[in-house]
Formats: C-alpha cells, structure tokens, sequence
C-alpha cells in the first residue's frame, strides 16, 4: 500500500533549495522544477554579484588599473596614496589609507609601514599616518606622514633624525594626491613646531612628467618639490615614484 511504502521509505529530508531529496522524487512536476531552477540561478547571480563588489574595479586582460588614472586629452592624473606606498591599487578613485610594508631604495635602506593612529602631541589630533624610515649613514631617519586638511597631498608631521632632532609638523604638502594636470604647481603653509614653539614655512609642488615610463616602468610620476622659509628656499628636490616601486630617483639641487 502507498502507507507501506511510504513507512519503509523513512522521514523525507527537504532540500533548502526546495529540489527533490531522492533521485526521481517530484521527476513529473515540471512547474515545481522550473521554480527550483528559477530560484537557483537567482542564488548563482547574487553570489557572482558579490563576489565582484568584494574584488572591486578590474582592468580588461592585457591592462593595467594604472592606464585608466591618466586622462591624455584632459592632461590631468588621478594619483592615489598607493603610488606613494608602493602598495597594490584597486584602481578605485578616492584616497584611501591602505595597509603598506614596502622595502625600497638602492640598498634597500628605506621603508613604508602603516597606517596606525598617531596623537600629535601639539594640535591633540589623532591622525592615520604611515611610518617611513631611512638608514642613513649618520643614523636612522623617521618621518611620519599623513593626508592633508587640503586632501590634495600627503603632509609630513613627524620628523626625528640625528642632524635635527625631533620636530613635528601640521599642514604640508610632501607628495600630490588626488586629481593634479601636467605642469601646475601648488603650495600649502606647513606649520613646524620645535616643542610647543611654531614657526611658519612653505611647501611647494610642480608637476614635471605627469604619466611616463621610467627604466621600463610605465605611469611614473615626477615632480618638483621646493621648501620655503619666507623667501628663501631651504630645499629643493626632484622624485620619481612608479606603481608597485613607492620612490626610485631623488636629486637634491
């Protein structure tokens, strides 16, 4: 009898997605099964959507997230803080403060690390700030950096070295960020405190080759950066950052 077969079957066990739990069970409900697979190409999509959210912007095969930054017409560059760091960029156009650890320089001596949270011990702000040090020959270099107020550069409030001392900073710009065109310069007052003493200085910024390839390495940036205390250049520098490599030429004039 249908109690019978039913009893020597045993307790049916659904499936989550509503499909047949035992081979040939429900074969002649067509309706039933075009549901399950309605329901289950529904659940395949929403996996691949977010596993696409997760991963962020791609480039096509065969390109880089780097060959979208630059805009030939315009002559303009978006330049996010990751040229900066040396880290992997998602191609996404906004300033973020990603995780970096990147060994650079000719020996190897220099180093980015961060970010972590930073008090200034003038101002009182807490501040995301990335570490660089620098084995120098007369001792180690350590400089922290942060986003500027401005958000169009990474400014320097924290500076300890043998020559100098240690000194920290508010304002600045060290490095540009953000959208910057062939050729434009810009300056931003840096504050410099030696204790709770502040003086005030200039930091200036030149765009040089926007998007070039440097030693084979393309969507290079090069600019001109001059330090000013009133009108009196103090330092003047040129550097070269490339994708994946953080800084790879500095020339002191």
């Amino acid at each position: 009898t249908k109690e019978e077969y039913a009893s020597a079957r045993g307790p049916s066990t659904a499936s989550p997605l509503g499909l047949p739990d035992r081979p040939g069970e429900g074969v002649f409900n067509a309706p039933q099964r075009a549901a399950n697979m309605n329901t289950f190409r529904v659940i395949i999509v929403a996996l691949v959507v977010a596993v696409v959210a997760t991963v962020g912007p791609t480039a096509p095969a065969g390109q880089s997230v780097w060959d979208g930054a630059f805009d030939a017409a315009k002559q303009e560059r978006f330049i996010p803080v990751e040229l900066w760091t040396g880290s992997e960029w998602d191609g996404a156009r906004e300033l973020k403060t990603t995780d970096a650890d990147t060994r650079f320089g000719d020996r190897g001596q220099k180093n980015i690390k961060g970010p972590t949270e930073w008090k200034h011990p003038v101002t009182g702000e807490t501040l995301l700030v990335y570490e660089r040090t620098n084995q120098e020959k007369t001792g180690l270099k350590v400089e922290l950096f942060a986003i500027n107020e401005a958000k169009n550069g990474l400014g320097r409030v924290y500076d300890s070295r043998t020559a100098f001392g240690t000194r920290t900073f508010s304002g600045g710009l060290k490095f540009p960020l953000g959208y910057w065109k062939q050729g434009e310069t810009r300056q931003l007052t840096e504050k410099r405190y030696e204790g709770r003493k502040a003086e005030t200085r200039t930091e200036s910024i030149t765009i040089k080759q926007l998007d070039f390839t440097h030693q084979g390495a393309p969507h290079c940036l090069e600019f001109y950066w001059v330090y000013w205390d009133g009108g009196k250049i103090v330092d003047h520098q040129t550097y070269t950052y490339c994708p994946d490599q953080a800084m790879v030429r500095q020339v002191q004039h």
